[in-house]
């Protein structure tokens, strides 16, 4: 084994029994919580719960990110949650996050603290575990940069433009519309997942390895500026591929299959693509820049 995860260091050789009921102690009240406000289904409970304890029993930083993310967009949810009631007809889904919805905004950040785990138990290679840790920062980045934008752009009382033609106006909450407000709101919900994981390491000088100050600062910037376009390519794979449907009956349009007790009419993408695979594939080609920016700058 090329190094020692944190709980050893910190708590010797009981330290994953340690670990782990830390782990249950801090989540199980949290999701308990979430499924009673219906934040979360049964389901979605059970995989965020897997998530947080997977997380925390990694690097707490990572679950840091997480934590962020789900508690934010949580109460963004609820945020001027009667301004949004005209509009929540066009999403598939509602404000309480299924099974489906907690993976798609949870695995890419997973696959890569999972890589990051494995290059420090079976390699001293401190390059390729940096540069999980960014693609990690840019994958939680922009799920949470997506839910800032959707939550704070659909109460602006400005109409948003079609990504795909800016001289075009659509209705707020199309996929693929972007706003001003929505714009801002995405690059710093980038922002703040980054800019907590840089305290936390300025401090606690864990998970990432043999950085300098400017080196860190860099490359936890670049991940921020993945995140905040990880939202771009989200709101473009909404414009293009992504299902939309218009209502046989009362011809609005939806990301439903199912509207006014009838089946939709396919008007644009793909209806098997749907937006937790929007969520899930933006997130990722996100982690990917960032990875991938890490690996290629050490090598300069």
């Amino acid at each position: 084994m090329a190094t020692t995860i944190w709980f050893q260091e910190l708590f010797g050789q009981w330290g994953c029994l340690i670990a782990l009921a830390l782990a249950l102690i801090i989540n199980l009240p949290i999701f308990i919580w979430a499924r009673l406000k219906h934040h979360l289904t049964l389901w979605g409970s059970i995989v965020a719960g897997f998530f947080g304890i997977s997380y925390w029993l990694i690097n707490p930083v990572f679950y840091l990110g997480l934590f962020t993310f789900f508690i934010s967009s949580s109460f963004l949810t609820r945020y001027h949650k009667s301004v949004k009631e005209p509009f929540l007809d066009k999403f598939e889904k509602g404000g309480e996050r299924d099974a489906s919805q907690v993976l798609a905004n949870g695995l890419a950040g997973f696959l890569f603290i999972v890589g990051y785990l494995l290059t420090i138990l079976f390699s001293n290679n401190f390059l390729i575990s940096n540069a999980f840790i960014y693609g990690f920062i840019a994958a939680i980045g922009t799920v949470n940069a997506d839910t800032w934008a959707t939550e704070i752009g659909i109460v602006s009382k400005d109409q948003p433009y079609w990504i795909l033609n800016l001289k075009k106006k659509v209705e707020r909450g199309t996929s693929g519309g972007v706003s001003a407000k929505g714009t801002a709101a995405a690059f710093l919900g980038s922002l703040v997942i980054g800019s907590l994981i840089l305290l936390v390491e300025s401090f606690w000088h864990n998970p990432i390895h043999s950085e300098s100050s400017w080196q860190l600062l860099l490359f936890i910037a670049v991940a921020i500026v993945c995140g905040f376009l990880g939202s771009i390519i989200d709101s473009f794979f909404g414009a293009t591929i992504q299902g939309f449907f218009e209502c046989t009956v009362c011809q609005k349009g939806t990301e439903k299959k199912t509207h006014c007790s009838q089946p939709t009419k396919l008007i644009r993408g793909s209806k098997n693509f749907r937006n937790d695979h929007v969520n899930f594939w933006s997130s990722f080609i996100a982690g990917l820049l960032a990875f991938g920016f890490g690996c290629f700058a050490y090598l300069l």
